[in-house]
């Protein structure tokens, strides 16, 4: 019996092959384990399928498993708060670390609070003031932030815990038009000075070397792999689990189609479909050049309206402006996916 796929293109699971980002989690771990803290806060950012999800859990696994650390796991649907209040009221958090739900009204009474929602934000001050008494430090992870009522009520809660000296800690995900897009909301300095972690492409080498390991291919096709990924996460993902499949592979042209098609179902489309009609046009423009000059890219569009798209296609991670006066796509067969498919994902 075959071996199953260690190659996964299901969004949101930890796959079992995989390039680890020790960079970007020694920081997160040195910054939220250090003393003194400077940061309480990490956002990860950065295109659909470039792993953000992926680092998030690896993190928050980690921290589960340190001493002295609470990790509640949130969804951005639902009363983010309820689920955080609901989570510190556990048997196990309350009865462990013998927390006591006793809060004084107007310095006069003592009054116990009891488990509703009207009364989540007393109840999370009053466990992470507990909590914080007994040295515990509290992580709260969400995953693709998006702009919210529930999640701006999480980030006024949080604004005010940091304010308080809580030990709180707080790390997210999300797409850059999204992250942009919560932080300008007014009185909420939540994201505005959040260091922000935008993932990079992987290591083409630690590609190379997990195709070349996992698949059984010589070093010159597993570096051709790793080229045709361009080091996007996802696409590293796809061609070694349609490579896997196909069992024998005499060229890997043959399996450009179902990479192609793969690509486009689960990212290009939502990709293209959420991009502006002038994004598009740009989008359009790299793809028709022959130099990829910014020159002849650019033709005769406005220069400031031009450098306004440039700037949030390469912060959204879809193109490349590395090398000076060049314009490139930063995703793999994105190209292709422009020229053969981009049209079925218009509205």
């Amino acid at each position: 019996m075959r071996e199953k796929n260690p190659f996964m293109v299901t969004f949101g699971r930890e796959p079992i092959e995989y390039v680890r980002r020790d960079v970007q989690s020694e920081i997160i771990k040195s910054t939220f384990l250090g003393d003194p803290v400077t940061d309480q806060i990490f956002i990860l950012t950065g295109v659909r399928g470039s792993g953000k999800t992926v680092l998030l859990y690896q993190m928050a696994d980690f921290f589960e498993q340190e001493k002295d650390w609470i990790t509640i796991r949130c969804t951005p649907t639902g009363d983010i708060l309820n689920f955080i209040a609901q989570s510190l009221l556990q048997e196990n958090i309350l009865k462990k670390y013998n927390i006591s739900l006793s809060v004084s009204v107007a310095g006069i009474a003592q009054v116990n609070l009891q488990p509703n929602a009207s009364n989540d934000k007393l109840i999370i001050k009053q466990v992470l003031r507990e909590l914080a008494g007994k040295g515990k430090r509290i992580l709260i992870t969400i995953d693709e932030i998006t702009n919210t009522p529930q999640m701006q009520d999480f980030a006024s809660l949080f604004q005010a815990l940091i304010g308080e000296k809580m030990p709180v800690y707080f790390l997210g995900t999300g797409l850059y038009e999204n992250i942009m897009d919560f932080q300008n909301v007014h009185n909420l300095t939540f994201l505005y000075r959040a260091p922000k972690i935008t993932l990079a492409p992987l290591d083409p080498a630690a590609i190379a070397r997990t195709y070349q390991k996992t698949l059984h291919v010589s070093a010159s096709r597993s570096a051709h792999m790793a080229r045709l990924t361009l080091g996007y996460s996802f696409a590293f993902q796809a061609l070694g689990f349609l490579y896997w499949n196909a069992g024998e592979v005499k060229s890997l042209e043959e399996l450009m189609p179902d990479f192609d098609m793969m690509l486009a179902e689960s990212v290009y489309g939502k990709l293209w479909g959420d991009m502006s009609d002038m994004d598009r046009q740009l989008c359009h423009q790299i793809a028709e050049s022959k130099s990829h000059t910014v020159k002849e890219i650019r033709g005769d569009t406005d220069s400031n309206r031009f450098n306004q798209r440039r700037i949030r296609l390469k912060k959204q991670g879809v193109i490349n402006t590395d090398r000076r006066g060049k314009i490139t796509f930063a995703l793999p067969r994105f190209e292709e996916f422009i020229r053969n498919t981009a049209f079925l994902y218009e509205g």
